[in-house]
């Protein structure tokens, strides 16, 4: 799933938040921050090459630091940098990928056990399932299930969804909870 950002705290290259003496309030502080920017010659991996998972990570910190202690920007000490420069593969690489992997492993688990339970159920084989209806049926269930589900917790918020959903229900049938309804008595 790509590298955390905490695999920057185990190479030794954690940002700093240090204390400024006259505003008593926090600024962020990296060796590698130099004007405004990452110093992209201090990313550079063993073969010579940028190492843009680091500077990703190194970023991810940045923000969280100063979302954590907001400072202001000033014309003094402006911040050139711009995420645009980060290549597009290397997001692709770091963030996209591994979900799309994660998406399909499911998947292909679900349908396996799927193949496997309709085999036994009928008797059909994994291609003719494909040409029946129960066959389609459960393909498009998987996928919509997969795609929908990509976490525990989703299944929690549909929960809380369904609740909201049937909120008005539940409380329209505990204004009716031990009175007669008009409807009841019209035979």
């Amino acid at each position: 799933m790509g590298k955390s950002p905490g695999t920057v705290a185990s190479q030794g290259t954690v940002p700093m938040v240090k204390e400024a003496a006259e505003t008593e309030s926090m600024v962020f502080s990296d060796p590698r921050w130099v004007d405004g920017n990452w110093d992209l010659n201090q990313f550079m991996g063993k073969d010579g090459k940028t190492d843009w998972d680091t500077v990703i990570d190194a970023e991810v910190n940045r923000r969280a630091i100063l979302e954590k202690y907001p400072a202001a920007c000033s014309n003094e000490e402006p911040v050139n940098f711009d995420t645009g420069m980060i290549p597009w593969w290397a997001w692709v690489k770091r963030f996209h990928l591994p979900e799309a992997e994660r998406l399909n492993g499911r998947a292909a688990m679900v349908g396996y056990v799927g193949c496997y339970l309709i085999d036994k159920a009928t008797g059909a084989g994994m291609v003719q399932l494909h040409d029946s209806f129960l066959g389609k049926l459960f393909l498009g269930m998987t996928l919509i299930g997969v795609l929908a589900i990509r976490q525990v917790s989703d299944i929690d918020k549909f929960k809380a969804l369904f609740n909201e959903a049937t909120f008005y229900d539940k409380q329209w049938n505990a204004t009716w909870e031990g009175v007669e309804r008009p409807s009841e008595t019209e035979e």
